[in-house]
C-alpha cells in the first residue's frame, strides 16, 4: 500500500521537477544540483532539538542518513541529562565518561534549568516535560556564543519528526531574492493567535522554522537580556517560561523588539510548501466545507489582486512534511523521493506507527492536476 500510494502521490512526483504525465509507476529520483545545494551564500544550518535517550536514537540515525545529508551543517541540541529510567540517567555536566559517548554533531545545552526527565510536580513520579521554549532560547544564545551563526546564511529549527527538503528551501529563498543580512522569519504561518487579548502576532509553526542569519543574531541578542528567574506573566511577554509553545514566544519576541512579522512559505500558485500535518491528510481539508477551525483562522482565502486561492496543500516543491514519529518513514521517503536504496527496519523503533492515509484523495489530487 505504501509503495503504490507514495509513488502516485503528488508530492513524491512534484519534487522531481518532472511533468506529472511523464511519470509511470516506477521509482523516481529527485534531481539535486550539488553546486546549487552547497553554494557558499545559501548555506543552511539545520538545528534539531533532541532528547538523547534510547527511545529516540533511531530518529537521530535516520535523520543523518536521509534529509540531514543535504544540510550544510546539521547539529542536534540536547539537554544535559541523557539516558532513560532503565539504563539510568547521566548528567554530562559532571559525568565526563557519559559526555565522551556523544557524537560530534551533538551539542549539549548545559545551562538548561528544567530537566526533561523529571518535571516540577507535587509527586516524585517521573513525568514527561515540555520545556521546549527554554531549550530553544538557551540553544540560540549558545549558537551565537560559540560561533555557529557564522557557519551559514540560513537557519532552521526543525523538529525530529519532520522530513526536510533542504534543496527546495534554498530554491525558495533564491526565488524570493532574499538576503541573509535582511530580517526574515518564515515558514508555515498560523494566524489564529492574532488579537489584542492574545499574543497578537502571526506564528511560524514549530515543525520547521526558518531564519536569516541577521534575524537569528538579532533574536539571540534579545534573548541575552533575559533575567534568570523572571518568567512570562502575560501572553505578549518575551521572557523565559515553562512552556512547549516555543513558536508563540519566538513570534512575540521578534515582533516586540524588531517589529518582524512571520512570512509565509507559499509557492507562486499560493499553495503551502510546508505541511504541518502529513500531506495526504492535508489534501482532504476543505475550508468551505469544514469551516474556520484554528488552522484556517485569519488566513486570507484569496489573493486580493488576482483572486487566486491561498494556503491549500500542497506546493510542487515542498520544503517540509511533519508528523513522522517512526524513524522507518524517513527511509521510505528518502528511497522514493531521492532514489536511495536504504534498508528499512520495519521494527525500527517503538514510536507510534505511522499509517499512510487517504490514498484515494491523493490520487484524485494527481488526476486533477495532470
Amino acid at each position: 500500500m505504501f509503495r503504490r500510494t507514495l509513488l502516485r502521490c503528488i508530492i513524491c512526483i512534484a519534487v522531481t521537477g518532472v511533468a506529472l504525465n511523464d511519470i509511470n509507476n516506477a521509482n523516481v529520483s529527485v534531481m539535486v544540483n550539488d553546486t546549487f545545494q552547497k553554494s557558499s551564500n545559501r548555506r543552511l544550518y539545520c538545528m534539531v532539538p533532541f532528547i538523547w535517550t534510547p527511545t529516540f536514537l533511531p530518529q537521530y540515525d535516520a535523520i543523518r542518513k536521509t534529509w540531514g545529508k543535504r544540510c550544510d551543517v546539521l547539529k542536534f541540541y540536547i539537554d544535559p541529562i541523557i539516558g532513560d529510567s532503565q539504563a539510568g540517567y547521566f548528567d554530562v555536566r559532571v559525568n565526563e565518561t557519559a559526555k565522551a559517548t556523544l557524537p560530534e554533531d551533538v551539542v549539549v545545552v548545559e545551562n538548561i534549568q528544567r530537566p526533561w526527565n523529571k518535571c516540577n510536580s507535587k509527586s516524585d513520579s517521573e513525568t514527561p516535560c515540555r520545556h521546549i521554549w527554554e531549550k530553544l532560547w538557551r540553544s540560540w544564545i549558545l549558537m551565537d556564543e560559540i560561533g555557529e551563526l557564522d557557519k551559514a546564511e540560513w537557519f532552521t529549527k526543525v523538529d525530529a519528526d519532520t522530513y526536510l527538503f533542504a534543496d527546495n528551501l534554498k530554491r525558495f529563498v533564491d526565488d524570493k531574492d532574499w538576503r541573509p543580512n535582511e530580517q526574515h522569519y518564515f515558514g508555515h504561518v498560523l494566524m489564529h493567535r492574532i488579537g489584542k487579548d492574545d499574543v497578537n502576532a502571526s506564528i511560524v509553526a514549530g515543525a520547521a522554522v526558518f531564519f536569516s542569519r541577521a534575524t537569528l543574531k538579532s533574536l539571540a541578542n534579545i534573548l541575552k537580556e533575559f533575567k534568570e528567574g523572571e518568567v512570562r506573566k502575560g501572553r505578549q511577554d518575551c521572557k523565559d517560561d515553562y512552556t512547549s509553545e516555543e513558536e508563540v514566544v519566538t513570534a512575540v519576541c521578534l515582533k516586540k523588539f524588531i517589529g518582524l512579522e512571520a512570512q509565509t512559505t507559499l509557492d507562486a500558485d499560493g499553495k503551502e510548501l510546508i505541511a504541518v500535518f502529513e500531506p495526504e491528510d492535508s489534501l482532504t481539508w476543505n475550508r468551505s466545507e469544514q469551516g474556520e477551525w484554528w488552522y484556517w483562522v485569519n488566513k486570507p482565502k484569496a489573493d486580493p489582486q488576482s483572486g487566486m486561492e491561498l494556503h491549500q496543500c500542497c506546493g510542487d516543491r515542498p520544503i517540509a512534511f511533519h508528523g513522522y514519529k517512526d524513524a522507518k518513514w524517513f527511509y521510505h521517503l528518502e528511497n522514493h523521493f531521492y532514489g536511495a536504496n536504504l534498508p528499512v527496519d520495519e521494527d525500527e523503533n517503538k514510536q507510534p506507527i505511522y499509517a499512510w492515509r487517504n490514498p484515494d484523495q491523493t490520487k484524485l489530487h494527481i488526476s486533477l492536476r495532470g
